[in-house]
């Protein structure tokens, strides 16, 4: 049978690509063209051109067929979180949803329901609800019952120009003269379904409307030796197509047709008519992919390629992670692994940069049978507390300090003016707190950085940023900082700041993105494991690296780039007996203190929320690795209110908030 089907108005208010084909010379070169061989870091047009590989499914069409910008080469494509996916599967910037600007090629990121773009639909609710159109007359209709041919407001304002002009009409839908969509085989069938009649004109038909040709019967005989009759009965008549229209086959296993990859609740059957120049597209079944081409063109009554197969693949997730680096083969040439891999694929697996393998016995290369990889995935372990040597350097000071003396540090920005927190040029943004960086989503510092008068700021206020050297948050950087938005801030419910003498002064931030590890940029390590309440307890005399922008002299500015000192612990009852008396019920049971008195070496306003990392030798007089074991708390006030250099600095001890730090970490995982 020939299809004929009623189209809502929300099926069809995205643009679709329509591949057109002129002709048998058309095809004549689209079959030549198609024995091109493009390289591989290249992709393949349908009509045989060759384009870059990145340039398939961005949202901009680079083959002259525009086969680059169908849902046919992009409905497998995974976008990232931030970016944008259009209807056909493209992937554009995350903000082109309703920005003015057409970045999809379907024009789907700018739909009627974009404000400005198809207001009269929109704004025509009147006394009705948000799913109905208010008739002119004031009558409510379904809203998918607007320009979908039929007159279903008595004034007959749900079929109008101006109305349905600003519907768009997918590839197998038809659109009437004016402007509204019905299905692409209600064409010339014999039957008016545009209000205006157009799907049925003469000149688009080839024939008059309504048709004369008169039905057929047949006249049959049956005798025999004692009766005769005569018997009209209406004949059996080989249904045929449209001219040129090709049959739908059946569907492959595990596979079946749809009219498009944006109407796949639209099925076509065994047996039915494809109009020429149209196509049916073919859709696998769960855990499934197509090997073929999954849109198949009707060209002059025949199909122009095969129709494809479905083989049961495997899920491309388990192989892809922040830690690690597939590297996919297939038939022995190289594919992409971010999209269902076929049977027989191969992967091995690597680490990313600021990773290393596991200690134990890993299996670097898998296989895909039958739908599964045969062997689990190792993950990667990231290479923490591990400064860089040969990293850009600066003088300061007479001493040299590496960018990358410190990779796990983080600054932290406050800013209070609503108006200016998306411009971080602004200088409302203004330093307050340092960091260190756990994992790749997680960071840890003092929970007094986000305490207002009687509770936390609003996480908004405040932005993250990783491998920064000027304290300036929009200094360039030899070396490309990375910045974030704070997506939970953890903290311990009985902290009260001030009020509570600074006790159980630790947060975990945790960022809306992944931080990406570069040599400059790096985890602290972090001893998750040790049992023994010796062994927990950092001992007296240990000496430790603090890095911050804090004052560089007692009562002067905040450093402009950071700085870099190694202090030294020192025992309770030492500390408590050269701290001033008012200060000494700061020192409560979770803190440690360090410091040079002697020296006025110590940390200041400014570095609130840095790690205390202390240095141990790798067995076997390997490298120094860097542990936290602290987190820079309070010190006494000198008297004009400023730094006082020659008294001790309270440091958080990290190892009483192991839990804290290991169910966040159980919490956001990364995979």
């Amino acid at each position: 049978m020939i299809r004929k089907r009623k189209w809502p108005l929300r099926a069809v208010l995205c643009v679709a690509v329509v591949l057109l084909v002129t002709g048998a010379n058309a095809a004549s070169s689209y079959r030549r063209d198609r024995r091109k061989v493009c390289n591989y870091y290249e992709w393949k047009c349908a009509s045989g051109q060759c384009i870059e590989s990145h340039q398939q499914c961005d949202g901009v069409i680079d083959c002259k067929d525009g086969s680059d910008e169908t849902s046919a080469s992009c409905a497998f494509i995974r976008c990232p979180s931030y970016a944008f996916r259009c209807q056909y599967g493209a992937c554009v910037d995350g903000n082109a949803l309703c920005n003015g600007v057409r970045e999809c090629a379907d024009h789907s990121d700018e739909h009627a329901h974009c404000p400005g773009n198809s207001g009269t639909i929109l704004a025509a609710h009147g006394n009705c609800s948000n799913t109905e159109f208010s008739c002119r007359s004031s009558e409510c209709i379904p809203a998918d019952q607007v320009c979908d041919g039929q007159e279903d407001c008595p004034d007959g304002t749900d079929e109008t120009q101006p109305l349905c002009s600003l519907v768009f009409c997918p590839s197998f839908s038809f659109r009437c003269s004016y402007g509204a969509c019905i299905g692409g085989y209600s064409k010339c069938d014999g039957v008016v379904d545009c209000r205006d009649g157009s799907d049925e004109d003469e000149l688009l038909c080839g024939r008059p409307f309504p048709s004369t040709t008169p039905r057929p019967v047949a006249t049959v005989q049956t005798s025999s030796t004692t009766t005769t009759s005569t018997t009209t009965v209406a004949p059996v008549v080989k249904v045929t197509g449209p001219p040129g229209s090709c049959v739908v086959p059946s569907a492959p296993p595990n596979g079946r047709f749809v009219l498009d990859e944006t109407a796949q609740t639209v099925p076509i059957l065994a047996g039915e008519f494809i109009e020429n120049y149209n196509s049916v597209h073919v859709v696998c079944g769960d855990k499934y992919t197509l090997k073929g081409a999954a849109t198949i063109v009707c060209l002059d009554g025949e199909w122009l390629e095969p129709f494809p197969v479905c083989e049961k693949y495997c899920s491309e997730i388990p192989i892809n992670g922040i830690t690690i680096e597939p590297f996919c083969e297939y038939q022995r040439r190289q594919i992409t692994c971010k999209r269902p891999l076929p049977p027989t694929t191969r992967v091995r697996i690597g680490c990313r940069v600021g990773y290393q393998k596991p200690l134990e016995p890993v299996n670097e290369t898998l296989s895909c049978v039958d739908g599964s990889w045969d062997g689990p995935v190792f993950r990667c372990e990231p290479v923490c507390g591990t400064p860089t040597p040969d990293a850009e350097a600066y003088i300061i000071g007479g001493r040299n300090v590496s960018i990358a003396e410190v990779p796990w540090h983080m600054a932290i920005y406050k800013n209070l003016h609503d108006d200016t927190l998306d411009d971080l040029r602004s200088p409302d943004w203004q330093y307050v707190c340092g960091g260190s960086i756990l994992t790749e989503r997680l960071v840890v510092t003092a929970a007094h950085c986000f305490w207002a008068t009687e509770g936390f700021f609003d996480k908004r206020f405040f932005r993250l940023a990783a491998g920064k050297y000027r304290r300036d948050i929009a200094a360039i950087e030899a070396l490309p900082a990375q910045y974030f938005h704070i997506h939970e801030i953890l903290t311990q419910p009985q902290y009260q700041d001030f009020s509570g003498y600074y006790n159980l002064d630790i947060a975990i931030v945790v960022l809306n993105g992944f931080i990406s590890f570069r040599t400059y940029i790096r985890p602290i390590c972090l001893e998750r494991n040790l049992r023994t309440e010796s062994e927990k307890r950092i001992r007296p005399a240990s000496v430790g690296r603090v890095a911050g922008w804090g004052f560089t002299t007692s009562t002067g500015n905040l450093s402009s780039v950071l700085k870099v000192i190694d202090i030294a612990t020192v025992d309770y009852v030492t500390c408590r007996e050269f701290s001033p008396v008012a200060y000494r019920p700061f020192l409560t049971g979770d803190k440690f203190c360090a410091g040079s008195p002697r020296t006025g070496t110590s940390v200041c306003q400014g570095d609130s929320g840095g790690g205390f990392a202390l240095g141990k030798e790798e067995p076997g007089g390997g490298d120094t690795v860097y542990y936290l074991y602290g987190l820079v708390s309070s010190a006494p006030r000198a008297a004009d209110g400023g730094c006082d250099n020659n008294k001790y600095v309270a440091f958080t001890e990290v190892q009483n908030y192991i839990p804290m730090i290991l169910d966040a970490e159980s919490r956001y995982p990364v995979i």
